[in-house]
């Protein structure tokens, strides 16, 4: 059989029967036979077959690949002919309906291409077919003088060949044309010339079509309600006849236009009926697309079954062969292996030997250098507490003085203690830190050392639980207990969040030292555990500290012979649990001290509780909400200083926090740092920028780094301002200002839109898709009475408090004011288009009561809805 008529078999096969895989295999089978024997020419058409099936069934994915490989293998041997140009054209329209400035750029290059291979060929035929394609391009990127030319051109051509479904095409170009130009008598000769003509073909469907559109011309255009309506039941009484129950998206179109006409004829039953109607046609219409993709799904599915039973065939094959290869070669493979490893571990033990002294002199050289870098930090910061705490005895300080301060005491305390950390690791790896145990009230140390965190607690909101057992006269190293539960108590206060608890409870069991501190916190994971107690590791890279305390922890407790352990329980809390022996039988002789010293128990100045707490705010409903994220509690506090008296001040002290409480209050703006523990002022940024609840929340980014690449990194991410440290107090005041009126005057703008414009109200994307959802939401929903606040925030998919913050953004309005705004507004433009029963005005918009509707349109408009209705 001659290969062109195979083609054309299998083309209408799979034309026909699109859901038997057979068909599709029997092409591939045809295309597999022309790849081994070179034939290029019946690959086109194949390849063009194959496309020319998905892409009919618009499964543009599936169809491009096989359209490139047919202009591929075209300019290769430099071929053109219609198969190639009908390819060129649908690939144009693959990307015309991507609708984006690229996807129409890309489509009108290849139309353009494909005419000049038409003209080139001298094809009338597909010459006229391209300018009927450019003319609908050129229509969509508004260059209409062109688009006529063509239209022209097309129109001719196919009215003197008496092509119908072309002609009807042309002549909706046509009527969209004369429509976007506003020549409307023009659109509407167009339309009935279309219907006159479609008259005389017998093609009942494109005949219904184009009554249909003719109708909605007189509705959208003429706003004649009875002259669409007109058209429509025609249109109608003919779909009825072709289509015979089945869905068709065209006849829901037409239902819902005669939906809106009885809506506006006032006749709402009827309007009500083909409401109900249309969305039965839509239901019905996604039930048949459901079911189609669920055919292509399970289609692809056998496909890919198929392919993977011939390649497990193909696999089984090759493995019968590679076994009888690799049995022969295994025994030598063993005996040189065996030779290799031999001489491999040889080299290592030598190796290994080389490195163990190297690391050794190395160990050595770090311990000497932390030794000695420590005690060279602590001379000048002994200089700098010596002098501060001077500074700060002076009894004639102002608050300013005093304030700041105190602020540099707490930091040079801060520094301190880590010297001392790296000097006790110094020591204890050094071998300098010996045990010095003595008698003391064990009890007491450990109760004085868990209360000097209470303030954190108070300040976080944090559940604080101590109970600590009474242990008089037992034997123990003051020093190590007090390192070991300061360290464990800051590290579980550093990673509780707000509104957690931490319990730390002590106890003597067996002449042990039972001590548990237990926090809630996010789980760690298997590797965490087993790496926590590392030297220099961090959960997190971003968080604060250089990673020593709970390294110093664990090698204290060595030292004194305990164990310490971590793990995750099952009420969602982390507990470190810490055995130490406290009997002096259980001490060698030169760890027990030669006298019994008794430390005094002091409220320890170099933990810094204050920096690690988070600033509980007093809310005041009246002033506006400005978020401050910064990691130094300074910086928090300048800041709060500057805008404590306009603004309700909020902190976060990482932008993981920073976030957090963002989306649970909806601030009016965000002062950020950028570079930050957990999460920076970029990723805060982007992250907020990216959301619907706070895309609209002003963002200033604060930061020390003068690149310029960064601050583009920070306006690319949606930043709106990006201000250098150190700055100006004024400047900062000024673009918190400006940001604060620009959105108060857009609250202004649009606090009263009846009809809400996403692309006109937006500031971002996230702020149009947010408008759309509204508008589509109050489009179904506003004229029922149920739907209330917390309906609308279901159906937006927001908290009540973000959604009234989102809006009270935008328009000055809380929730519920916006519902009953909008009601009004739609009630206003009925009454203005002539409608006088005020009953009826009120239950259409979604009021229970017609006296309270007056009521608040007298209150929003300052009279009474009939005087209004008078009025037009």
């Amino acid at each position: 059989m001659n290969k062109h008529l195979i083609l054309g078999f299998i083309f209408i096969t799979i034309s026909v029967y699109p859901q038997q895989i057979k068909n599709l295999d029997s092409l591939d089978a045809v295309i597999a036979k022309f790849t081994r024997t070179n034939d290029w020419k019946s690959l086109i058409e194949s390849y063009s077959a194959k496309g020319d099936y998905y892409f009919l069934d618009k499964d543009y994915a599936e169809s491009l690949p096989f359209f490139l490989k047919v202009d591929s293998i075209s300019k290769a041997h430099n071929n053109i002919n219609k198969t190639s140009i009908y390819v060129l054209l649908n690939r144009a329209e693959i990307s015309r309906v991507t609708f984006t400035h690229e996807g129409v750029d890309e489509a009108g290059r290849l139309m353009y291409e494909a005419l000049e291979h038409a003209k080139k060929i001298h094809s009338e035929e597909m010459e006229y077919l391209c300018y009927k394609y450019l003319a609908d391009l050129e229509g969509l990127r508004d260059n209409l003088d062109i688009s006529k030319q063509f239209l022209d051109l097309a129109f001719d051509y196919y009215k003197k060949h008496d092509d119908a479904t072309k002609i009807s095409q042309l002549y909706a170009i046509y009527i969209n044309y004369y429509n976007t130009i506003n020549q409307l008598d023009l659109s509407e000769k167009a339309n009935q010339d279309r219907i006159d003509y479609l008259k005389t073909k017998g093609d009942t469907l494109q005949l219904a079509n184009a009554i249909m559109t003719y109708g909605n011309f007189k509705l959208q255009k003429q706003k004649d309600c009875q002259g669409a309506l007109k058209l429509y039941e025609l249109a109608e009484s003919l779909y009825t006849t072709v289509l015979k129950g089945e869905p068709y998206n065209n006849y829901r179109r037409l239902v819902q236009g005669m939906a809106s006409c009885y809506a506006t004829l006032n006749d709402y039953k009827k309007a009500y009926e083909y409401s109900e109607l249309a969305y039965d046609l839509r239901n019905a219409l996604n039930k048949q697309y459901n079911q189609d993709l669920s055919l292509k799904l399970e289609t692809k599915y056998q496909t890919k079954e198929k392919e993977q039973e011939i390649a497990l065939l193909k696999a089984k094959n090759e493995l019968v062969e590679k076994q009888k290869s690799n049995q022969r070669n295994l025994l030598l493979a063993a005996i040189l292996f065996t030779t290799m490893m031999g001489i491999f571990f040889f080299f290592l033990y030598r190796n290994r030997k080389k490195t163990a002294t190297k690391l050794k002199e190395l160990d050595n050289f770090k311990s000497r250098f932390f030794a000695n870098i420590s005690h060279e930090f602590r001379t000048p910061l002994t200089l700098i507490s010596g002098l501060i705490d001077k500074s700060l005895a002076f009894e004639n300080l102002d608050n300013l003085d005093k304030n700041e301060l105190q602020i540099m005491q707490r930091n040079s305390n801060r520094l301190l203690n880590l010297v001392n950390q790296l000097l006790d690791v110094s020591k204890l790896e050094s071998g300098n830190l010996k045990l010095n145990v003595s008698p003391g009230d064990l009890g007491l140390l450990i109760k004085a050392i868990g209360s000097s965190f209470q303030h954190i607690a108070n300040q976080k909101s944090i559940q604080y639980t101590i109970d600590v057992a009474e242990m008089k006269n037992v034997w123990f190293d003051h020093d190590i207990i007090e390192k070991i539960t300061t360290n464990l108590l800051q590290n579980a206060f550093k990673y509780t969040p707000k509104e957690g608890k931490v319990v730390c409870t002590a106890s003597i069991a067996d002449g042990r030292l039972l001590l548990r501190v237990e926090n809630s916190g996010q789980h760690l994971s298997k590797e965490q555990l087993e790496t926590i107690f590392n030297r220099f590791y961090q959960i997190d890279d971003n968080s604060e500290g250089i990673g020593i305390g709970l390294s110093l922890v664990k090698e204290l407790v060595t030292l004194s012979h305990g164990t310490i352990t971590v793990e995750n329980t099952e009420v969602n809390t982390i507990a470190f649990k810490m055995s130490l022996p406290v009997l002096k039988t259980q001490f060698q002789p030169n760890e027990i001290a030669e006298l019994n010293l008794k430390k005094p128990i002091e409220n320890r100045d170099d933990i810094d509780l204050e920096g690690m707490a988070r600033t509980i705010e007093v809310m005041d409903e009246n002033l506006p909400i400005m978020l401050i994220v910064d990691d130094h509690q300074e910086i928090l506090d300048l800041i709060d200083s500057i805008f404590k008296d306009s603004y309700q001040i909020v902190k976060a002290h990482d932008g993981e926090m920073g976030v957090s409480k963002a989306i649970e209050l909806i601030p009016d703006i965000v002062i950020s740092d950028v570079m930050m523990p957990k999460l920076n002022g970029f990723q805060l940024c982007e992250t907020l920028k990216q959301d619907e609840r706070t895309s609209h929340i002003p963002i200033i980014l604060l930061t020390a780094k003068a690149d310029e690449a960064d601050s583009y990194i920070g306006l690319e991410t949606g930043a709106d301002e990006y201000l250098l440290k150190p700055f100006k107090t004024k400047a900062l005041v000024s673009r918190v200002k400006n940001l604060i009126e620009n959105r108060l005057k857009l609250r202004k703008r649009y606090s009263q839109e009846v009809i809400l414009k996403p692309k006109d109200i937006a500031v971002t994307d996230y702020d149009k898709l947010f408008f759309e959802k509204v508008q589509n939401i109050l489009e179904t929903k506003l004229s029922e009475p149920t739907f209330t606040v917390e309906a609308f925030s279901e159906a937006i998919g927001m908290s009540r408090m973000q959604l009234h913050r989102k809006l009270k953004a935008f328009t000055g309005l809380s929730a519920n004011e916006f519902i009953r705004s909008q009601r009004l507004q739609l009630a206003a433009d009925l009454l203005q288009k002539g409608n006088p029963n005020i009953s009826e005005v009120a239950y259409a918009v979604g009021f229970n009561d017609a006296s309270y509707f007056a009521k608040c349109f007298k209150e929003t408009f300052g009279c009474s809805p009939t005087t209004y209705a008078s009025k037009f």
